[in-house]
């Protein structure tokens, strides 16, 4: 497979990231130092020591981030992509006429109509590309809902139905839903996995753009030691200012980032688990993913899959790119704060699960420093929160207390002569801030790409807000990340459930109950700190303590859809995909309801009476003789009480057997009780045997 021996891209990895070590490591010693020459003399040993080693770890964490943008802005203005000796977009190669791709959409509780949309877009594209014969489509569903699962199928039906794409486009429900979305995979690898050589592994928002898979394919045939090639989504489609404040940052800073980012993994690059390419084989064979001893949540099942898989590949001897230069991959974000904390809150279980990896044997470097780096995302804000507090006990100590010991009053201290804060607030405003002026010049030194933002004007004046909005949110955020590094290390921990795909609102009754104790942590913090620290120490706080005290509105006023559309006609977090809408999005919003099947009342009725329904569902089912005596009794409980009279544990036993919904669907129009017909909906044939 071409695995073995030395790979041309290794020696310049381990160049770039020795150098990158060395960014981190010798700034942020140096940091200490001049902070230590501040503290020694003004604060006890015990308050020293750990104010030191926190403002070191986090100053290496943000400068981490800071070096990756300076090189990727670097290496925009200079205007060439990174294609060092390896690189997948150096060997392409035409697909063999038997190289076949499965598409696969895990799907969960989610809205059929846009989960269908998107993949009429997706396939769409492909066929324009005359590549089709290469690609099959998998909806692999885990929802338990039994209404949705049936019209999941009366979806796929009219899905393939409209595109002529029968036996291309296949649907199936697992019947039990263990290990969430990396089980669904793992289960479509075991049964189906052999006949396809790749895979592309998409969520249930994702759309890609047709000539982007096939490159993917021609680098996969190119690159026989490439295990994974992930791309880059960009977010899209969400009207909500939170939402639009997240496209704007991503598709405006993400660039940098993304291209800094490459440079410094290269072959060793990171999965976020959809929008890429993966080969089937050696993900079936290396990338079953430990359970780790110990309970829940940090032993136990993995519940973040993704850089453990790639960890895993790489770990075998398989290749890993990041690929950012491939553009036409798109997903959604989530449209509210409070969508997106939920989010995080498993996601924070899940890095922290991973820091239990970092001894595992055989894994490379690099992918030791993604698990740290995706813990640090969130053990960073209980690390903030708490050099805060040593900060604001040092400022106590240090405005009452002179260089002899003697007590003095605030008065008779001279503000002016601290360069603490000084220090403080220029380190952060350049590691945090100058990413942001670095990808608006980028942007302005491109030509006509300016006008993808909205124009120049409208760029700058989008980057500043967008700026202040962060800035605002930056505490929300710490307060709740502390909040769940903590509720994970004592023990409480979450599940992955369906996320929320739609745009929609944030009342205030539910900020108010979700961010009520934030925004009253900020006005006591105020209340108390305000006479004791000053005025001037008190200023370096407010930006921290305004952002917890509004935390209520600013969860309420950014869910607002009206006002992201207000934002949009004033062209301000304007994203290029608005400007030139791409075609797969055009499909995405043209074609979205025009095949969709209306379904009214109860599903279950409409499976167990309608006559082509029943025919799609027991098509897709299997006979379960062994749970029959089980399934008849619950036939038999259907006729006598009706559907009302079963609850959703029992219809879902019934559904997964074709001989039961088979034999239901000929009970219930063979009956001769009015009672029973009127039950299941059919109140015109009742009133005939009325009548009669």
């Amino acid at each position: 497979m071409g695995r073995g021996g030395a790979r041309p891209w290794e020696a310049i990895g381990r160049y770039r990231r020795y150098w990158l070590s060395t960014f981190i490591v010798l700034p942020a010693c140096g940091a200490g130092l001049t902070l230590d020459q501040v503290l020694t003399d003004r604060l006890p040993f015990w308050l020293e020591l750990p104010t030191l080693l926190i403002f070191v770890l986090l100053f290496a964490w943000i400068s981490a981030g800071f070096w990756t943008a300076l090189v990727g802005f670097v290496l925009l203005m200079r205007g060439r992509a990174d294609t060092t000796p390896g690189s997948p977009e150096l060997h392409l190669a035409e697909p063999r006429p038997q190289s076949r791709v499965a598409v696969l959409m895990p799907i969960y509780n989610e809205e059929i109509e846009r989960v269908a949309a998107g993949l009429q877009a997706t396939y769409k594209s492909i066929q324009k590309t005359g590549a089709l014969a290469h690609f099959e489509f998998f909806l692999l569903s885990d929802t338990r809902d039994p209404a949705i699962w049936l019209r999941e199928e009366l979806v796929w039906s009219a899905l393939c139905e409209s595109l002529d794409a029968f036996g291309r486009i296949h649907y199936r429900r697992r019947p039990i839903n263990n290990k969430a979305k990396s089980g669904n995979v793992a289960d479509f690898c075991r049964r189906w996995g052999k006949g396809y050589e790749y895979m592309v592994v998409l969520d249930a928002d994702s759309v890609m753009n047709g000539e982007t898979l096939y490159r993917m394919l021609e680098m996969m045939e190119g690159n026989p030691q490439v295990g994974i090639i992930q791309t880059q989504p960009v977010a899209v489609n969400r009207e909500t200012l939170y939402a639009r404040l997240q496209q704007f940052a991503q598709h405006l800073y993400g660039p940098i980032f993304s291209v800094g980012l490459r440079f410094w993994q290269l072959g060793d690059g990171h999965y976020i688990g959809h929008n890429a390419m993966l080969r089937i084989a050696p993900f079936s064979q290396y990338c079953a993913l430990p359970v780790l001893p110990g309970r829940a949540p940090l032993g136990g099942p993995l519940l973040s899959h993704d850089f453990v898989e790639a960890a895993l590949m790489a770990k075998s001897g398989w290749e890993v790119w990041f690929v950012p230069s491939l553009s036409g991959s798109y997903e959604e974000v989530p449209p509210t704060l409070i969508d997106d904390l939920k989010r995080d809150r498993r996601w924070a279980q899940g890095n922290l699960q991973h820091l239990r990896l970092l001894a595992g044997e055989g894994l490379r470097p690099a992918h030791r420093f993604l698990f740290v780096n995706g813990a640090m995302s969130f053990l960073a804000a209980p690390l903030w929160g708490l050099f805060l507090i040593l900060g604001a006990l040092g400022s106590l100590h240090w405005a009452n207390t002179a260089s002899d010991g003697s007590v003095i009053t605030p008065l008779d201290w001279d503000w002016l002569v601290s360069p603490m804060p000084f220090w403080l607030f220029g380190v952060t405003a350049i590691l945090l801030l100058s990413p942001k002026f670095m990808a608006v010049l980028w942007v302005l030194r491109q030509h006509g790409r300016k006008e993808h933002f909205g124009g120049a004007f409208h760029l700058v004046l989008s980057m500043f807000l967008e700026s202040i909005f962060s800035i605002l949110m930056a505490p929300i955020r710490m307060a709740f990340h502390s909040q769940f590094v903590i509720q994970t290390l004592m023990g409480r921990g979450v599940s992955w459930g369906a996320q929320v795909r739609g745009d929609q609102e944030t009342s205030w009754r539910d900020a108010l109950r979700y961010f009520g104790w934030c925004s009253a942590l900020g006005l006591i913090l105020a209340g108390i700190l305000y006479p004791f620290l000053g005025a001037w120490h008190f200023a370096w706080l407010v930006p921290i303590l305004g952002g917890l005290a509004s935390a209520v509105p600013l969860a309420a006023w950014t869910s607002r859809p009206a006002l992201g559309r207000w934002t949009q006609r004033r062209h301000l977090f304007v994203i290029p995909e608005e400007v030139h809408v791409p075609q797969e999005l055009q499909s995405l919003g043209a074609d979205r309801m025009a095949y969709m099947p209306h379904i009214e009342g109860d599903p279950f009725v409409q499976v167990v009476v309608d006559p082509r329904f029943n025919a799609i569902h027991t098509a897709l089912q299997r006979n379960r003789t062994a749970a029959w005596s089980r399934a008849a009794k619950l036939c038999h409980k259907a006729l006598e009480q009706g559907p009302q009279g079963l609850s959703n544990r029992e219809r879902n036993i019934l559904l997964t057997d074709r001989n039961s919904m088979l034999a239901l669907h000929r009970a219930v129009w063979s009956t001769a009780d009015r009672t029973r017909l009127a039950a299941w909906g059919l109140q015109s044939e009742a009133q005939v045997l009325s009548d009669a």
